[in-house]
């Protein structure tokens, strides 16, 4: 959130309910929304929608509880769209309708608003090959145990994160190497990167 009169910006974990400290559960893994991409507001301010391209949901939330952070993670505000990789929203409030579209199947999925369920599909045009368009749930489905992350975490868009990890670390979770310096990533055998980016390469 931002706020106009201050500038200041305070975050909001819209998978505050993960308990990341153990293995997560399908019904925990149900509430969670990854990726979230582009965003619409109603027109009277109350209503927040977050396209989740990883979760192949849209999460509704009250922006009252948002300001407030007592909002608490369900199922229930959230709506599965069947394309799946949910991008980019339209409010069409005159009519109670969200329109998606959704990339896994290069689609636009018709919402209802008021019943928050998907009540139509339209196929869109698409001149990608095969390869890209059964390939790209493989990197962006957040098929986790917390419902939460995917290849994409790391190559959100097919790009990397540009961090260095030292994997010779055997603890819950690997750190960053804060000095990335050549002579450094030379030293230490164990110091990897999560990858090179994708972009540019032939059928990503």
């Amino acid at each position: 959130m931002i706020d106009p009169a201050s500038g200041g910006v305070t975050p909001r974990h819209l998978n505050k309910h993960i308990d990341f400290s153990k293995d997560g559960t399908p019904a925990e893994a149900a509430k969670s929304l990854a990726f979230p991409t582009e965003m619409a507001v109603s027109s009277d301010g109350a209503t927040l929608y977050v396209a989740a391209l990883g979760s192949s949901k849209v999460g509704v939330f009250s922006t009252a509880e948002l300001e407030n952070d007592s909002f608490v993670p369900s199922a229930a505000n959230q709506v599965t769209v069947t394309g799946g990789g949910p991008t980019g929203l339209a409010l069409d409030e005159r009519h109670g309708r969200l329109y998606v579209l959704t990339r896994f199947d290069n689609s636009i999925s018709i919402v209802d608003q008021g019943q928050k369920r998907e009540i139509g599909t339209s196929r869109c045009s698409n001149p990608e090959p095969v390869s890209i368009t059964k390939g790209r749930h493989f990197l962006y489905d957040a098929n986790s145990t917390h419902g939460d992350s995917a290849c994409a975490s790391c190559h959100i868009f097919g790009d990397f994160d540009s961090l260095a990890w030292d994997l010779a670390i055997r603890t819950a979770s690997s750190r960053p190497c804060r000095d990335l310096s050549r002579s450094t990533l030379r030293s230490s055998r164990s110091s990897r990167t999560t990858s090179r980016s994708s972009l540019g390469l032939k059928g990503r």
